[in-house]
């Protein structure tokens, strides 16, 4: 019993020993991990409350956008123009789900006053940014519809293939996989346009997407 009492002191009077010998580095140490946890809860608070503005300033410009009425290609005015100068300039300037939003709105009006390829590539910037956001395949799907319109058919394959990245929590992953069949029948590709049907009824059975693939199947194998 006293060999062991004797190597515990040992051991505290080398802990001490070292603390003392060490203290400095040890405080330095400290502060600098205290620093550095105040530094990261300031920066998030910081961001957190820069990304709520950056929301609420995309909010204001699609109210711009919506009290301008319908916006097409025979009323395709500067005040249109000077919204989509904003709306870039905006979504190039701040980050996450605003800057997604900011372009998405963009891509919508670019394709409503016919400029489609304007369209196409702003669709793009917006799915880039909305990575993580439930923007990024309706992005990719609007990029597609843009890029068919400009007959860019491998283009708009593309697209919609990336759409459904995230299939099973895309809206429109049905009409996707339709379109991709139907892209692939209008090249007389036959046999990719059949799978891409199949699939379709594979994955989403009960849309009426699915009825209409079956009835291309139908129409392919008797033709």
């Amino acid at each position: 019993m006293s060999k062991d009492k004797t190597e515990q002191s040992n051991l505290g009077d080398t802990i001490s020993v070292f603390f003392q010998r060490n203290r400095k580095i040890i405080f330095i140490s400290l502060l600098t991990v205290a620093a550095g946890i105040i530094f990261l809860i300031g920066f998030f608070a910081i961001r957190n409350v820069m990304e709520k503005n950056a929301i609420a300033a995309v909010e204001t410009l699609e109210q711009k956008k919506n009290n301008l009425g319908t916006i097409d290609s025979s009323n395709n005015t500067p005040e249109v123009q000077e919204l989509l100068n904003e709306l870039i300039t905006f979504g190039h300037s701040t980050f996450g789900y605003a800057a997604a939003r900011s372009f998405y709105i963009a891509g919508d009006i670019y394709f409503s006053i016919d400029q489609w390829e304007k369209a196409e590539e702003t669709w793009l910037i917006a799915a880039e940014k909305a990575s993580r956001f439930y923007l990024a395949p309706f992005s990719y799907f609007n990029a597609a519809i843009a890029a068919e319109e400009q007959g860019k058919l491998e283009n708009a394959l593309e697209y919609y293939d990336k759409s459904l990245a995230f299939s099973g929590i895309f809206p429109a992953e049905a009409r996707a996989r339709f379109n991709i069949g139907r892209i692939h029948e209008e090249r007389n590709d036959k046999e990719k346009a059949a799978e891409a049907y199949r699939l379709l009824i594979e994955i989403v059975p009960n849309s009426n997407w699915a009825r209409l693939a079956h009835n291309r199947i139908i129409f392919i194998e008797n033709n």
